[in-house]
C-alpha cells in the first residue's frame, strides 16, 4: 500500500470508530474498544465465512437460532437479521449482559398425563387444545384432556459473549450476521 492509501485507511478507521462511539454512548478510545489487544481494524472488520463457522460451532448460536432451513426454533429466526440490525447493534448485543428473551420466543413446557414432556413455542390455546411449534419446527396440538399441566420454562437468555469470544471472533460473527439480508436488499 502506498502512503495515500494508508492515510485514507487510517481516516476511514477513525471515522468508523467515531460513528460507532456516537451510536453506542460516550466517546471511547481504541484501546477501550479492543480490550484483548486486537487491532482496531480487526474489531471493525470481520470475515463472514469465519463468523458462520463460529455461529454454527464455537458460539453455539445455531442451538437456539435458525438461519434459512438450518438451526433451532428456540430463539428468533435470524435469516434476514442483517436487514434489521446494524453491525454496531450486533456488537452491543453480543457483548452486553445476558438478556431475557421476548415473550414470543419463550419456551413452553407441556406435561402430558402419560408423563411425557413436550417443549416448544406456544402458538395458541383455547378451551379444548394447546398448539405448539415443537423444537423441530412442527406444529403439534394436544387436547386438554391429555394434558396434566403447562408452563413457560425458565426464561431463556441471550448469553453475553464478552470474554467467551475474542474481539476477532466477535468481528467475524458480526460480519456474518450483518451479511444475513433479505434477497431484495442484496
Amino acid at each position: 500500500m502506498n502512503t495515500v492509501q494508508t492515510q485514507s485507511m487510517v481516516k476511514y478507521l477513525f471515522l468508523a470508530a467515531a460513528l460507532v462511539a456516537a451510536s453506542t454512548g460516550p466517546a471511547r478510545t481504541a484501546a477501550q474498544d479492543t480490550p484483548n489487544g486486537s487491532s482496531l481494524n480487526a474489531f471493525y472488520e470481520g470475515k463472514p465465512a469465519v463468523g458462520k463457522a463460529i455461529f454454527n460451532a464455537h458460539g453455539s448460536c445455531i442451538s437456539c437460532h435458525r438461519v434459512g432451513a438450518v438451526g433451532a426454533f428456540y430463539g428468533p429466526n435470524l435469516t434476514n437479521v442483517g436487514s434489521r440490525i446494524s453491525p454496531a447493534g450486533f456488537r452491543i448485543l453480543l457483548n452486553s449482559k445476558p438478556q431475557e428473551a421476548k415473550p414470543e420466543n419463550r419456551l413452553y413446557e407441556l406435561t402430558l398425563r402419560n408423563g411425557n414432556t413436550v417443549h416448544g413455542k406456544l402458538l395458541n390455546q383455547d378451551p379444548y387444545s394447546v398448539q405448539l411449534l415443537d423444537t423441530e419446527g412442527k406444529l403439534v396440538a394436544f387436547q386438554r384432556s391429555r394434558i396434566r399441566g403447562g408452563r413457560f420454562a425458565d426464561p431463556p437468555q441471550m448469553p453475553s459473549y464478552k470474554g467467551k469470544l475474542t474481539d476477532n471472533q466477535i468481528a467475524d460473527l458480526v460480519a456474518y450476521l450483518a451479511s444475513l439480508r433479505a434477497l431484495e436488499n442484496r
